[in-house]
């Protein structure tokens, strides 16, 4: 009788103890499960860089004609200011292993004003995507514009050599002036290819492995051809203090269009 009592304390006690940790056992499985099926969250970043042109130091020591028109190259300088890119909206196309793809469009109410100087937003903009191994990832930009903004806006200031050899136009005493680059007028697509810093187009996402979307403007590589020669060569706007150099669809078309088919080779998308 005493052996029956004690085995069925034991029983009890074992009853107890498993009613005890099933919640316990259930809870952190649940959350096992959730932390899996939980989306990575990446903050949009978009900025431009190497904003400083025309640098002596750049290894072209056997092209002789960077001025653009044959002879010794100018000592002049390009430097970029500001820079602003406006989009309406962002689509995020992506293919996974298991040809579970996923795609979404972020749609903005408000344009996405980018200032590519100070790499800031005027919204924040976070994207959640599911996790997983995603052989290719296509981005589209949708640019927009405003009353005084084309999609994408370039302004810096070109200083130059004195010389009275100054096609068109006179140059100003201080051979130096403004200049502003408009690209994008009307609305346009801009397709990329989201990889990682080593450039590599299969991304894995994990919930912590990737904290940004970063897509950057390389001003170096847009301007790759564009020569001291050539803004000696271009259309000054204005008057007196008012002068400056306007390179868009509608002013100095034939430098805007060298330029315009350049850009979306000059963005990349990665993340960190």
């Amino acid at each position: 009788m005493i052996d029956k009592m004690i085995s069925m304390s034991t029983i009890m006690r074992r009853y107890l103890l498993l009613l005890l940790t099933l919640p316990l056992l259930l809870g952190l499985s649940a959350c096992t499960e959730d932390e899996f099926f939980e989306p990575a969250t990446l903050q949009l970043s978009i900025a431009m860089e190497n904003t400083e042109l025309f640098d002596d130091d750049d290894d072209d020591d056997d092209d002789d004609d960077d001025n653009g028109n044959g002879g010794p190259p100018f000592e002049d300088e390009l430097e970029f200011e500001a820079g602003e890119l406006l989009l309406t909206s962002i689509e995020f196309d992506g293919e996974r292993e298991n040809n579970d793809n996923h795609y979404f469009s972020r749609e903005f109410s408000d344009l996405l004003v980018a200032d590519l100087e100070e790499g800031s937003l005027n919204q924040q903009v976070t994207f959640d995507i599911p996790q997983g191994s995603y052989n290719h990832i296509r981005l589209t930009l949708h640019t927009g514009q405003s009353d005084s903004l084309s999609g994408l806006r370039f302004r810096g200031r070109w200083e130059f050599e004195q010389d009275d050899d100054f096609p068109g136009n006179d140059p100003p005493v201080e051979g130096e002036l403004p200049v502003e680059f408009r690209f994008f007028e009307q609305s346009e697509t801009i397709p990329l290819i989201l990889k990682t810093g080593a450039g590599q187009q299969q991304i894995v996402f994990n919930r912590d492995n990737w904290e940004t979307l970063e897509i950057n403007l390389n001003l170096a590589h847009l301007f790759r051809y564009f020569t001291p020669g050539k803004l000696r060569q271009a259309q000054v706007h204005g008057s007196g203090n008012n002068k400056k150099i306007i390179i868009s669809s509608r002013h100095n078309q034939e430098l805007y269009y060298n330029l315009v088919e350049r850009v979306e080779r000059s963005m990349r998308a990665v993340v960190k």
